[in-house]
């Protein structure tokens, strides 16, 4: 069908005023063209929606979904691609900014692999002022996806590409997780189909002090060790480190939050020595 765009990109918005200029620019001035980009405005309560209508006002591309009160990211998300044109899926979050690049790799990826599911890559860390904090590393290969991911997430959320089809197959992102939906629905695609992380930095994440990521670690944490028990004893994930992994996480999960905010960048953040 002509004017069909091969790839949707969902992005939900609560309150995200302060970086959502970014986040949109970053993925309206794509060099990979064949997209629309579904705004889901999740009940915000500032100037999130004039600005999205703003923008929606400048690019046809922009379908904007409005959730008359707060429904949490993984409801918008599901309802987002639900109503999505496209074959593939390219998420976003609202104070994220993506590389001009990030499309176009992610795209010949899945030209050039037909088995590929889900396709994602390393994270540029950056704090409020846009300044690089930190880089975050994925594994590259299926097989290295397949032994991690019982440790922890695979993928970093809002870098990932996924074919629809799967998604579908998969029922989509349990609206029972606040904060590691996408922990859960990476577990259920792997079942369907292979993975990868490309090794380039398609998007700086960005951590800030009145954001979910650093607010809601400890409810993360809570429900990646929820996640965890459900496959932990299953034959294709348990081994002795595993269990071990799980038991310092359960551990780790009575800590003071400022302790957990702490050994996150420690463990997880390399020595920002690059950018995109």
């Amino acid at each position: 069908m002509k004017n069909q765009p091969l790839v949707s990109v969902v992005m939900p918005v609560y309150n995200g005023e302060r970086f959502l200029k970014d986040a949109i620019e970053s993925i309206l001035n794509q060099s990979y063209k064949n997209f629309e980009f579904i705004i889901v405005d999740d009940g915000s309560t500032d100037n999130s929606l004039k600005i999205i209508k703003e923008y929606q006002k400048k690019d046809k591309r922009i379908r904007l979904i409005e959730n008359k009160k707060n429904l949490g990211s993984a409801f918008s998300y599901n309802k987002a691609i639900n109503l999505a044109k496209g074959d593939l899926i390219a998420c976003m979050e609202a104070d994220d900014i993506s590389n001009k690049n990030r499309f176009y790799f992610q795209v010949s990826e899945f030209k050039r692999e037909k088995d590929l599911v889900i396709v994602g890559s390393n994270i540029e860390i950056i704090n409020e002022k846009n300044k690089t904090i930190g880089l975050r590393l994925y594994p590259y290969s299926h097989e290295k996806i397949i032994k991690s991911i019982i440790f922890k997430s695979p993928f970093a959320q809002p870098s990932v590409m996924f074919k629809k089809k799967i998604y579908f197959i998969s029922k989509g992102y349990n609206e029972q997780y606040k904060n590691a939906m996408d922990y859960d629905l990476w577990f259920r695609i792997l079942k369907l189909g292979k993975g990868k992380n490309i090794q380039k930095y398609l998007l700086k994440y960005r951590i800030h002090k009145n954001q979910s990521k650093s607010k809601k670690l400890k409810n993360q944490l809570k429900e990646t060790i929820n996640i965890q028990k459900k496959y932990l004893f299953k034959k294709d994930y348990f081994s002795i480190l595993s269990l071990l992994n799980y038991l310092l996480l359960n551990f780790i999960y009575f800590l003071p939050n400022f302790l957990i905010f702490w050994l996150f960048k420690k463990i997880e953040l390399k020595k920002a020595n690059r950018v995109f």
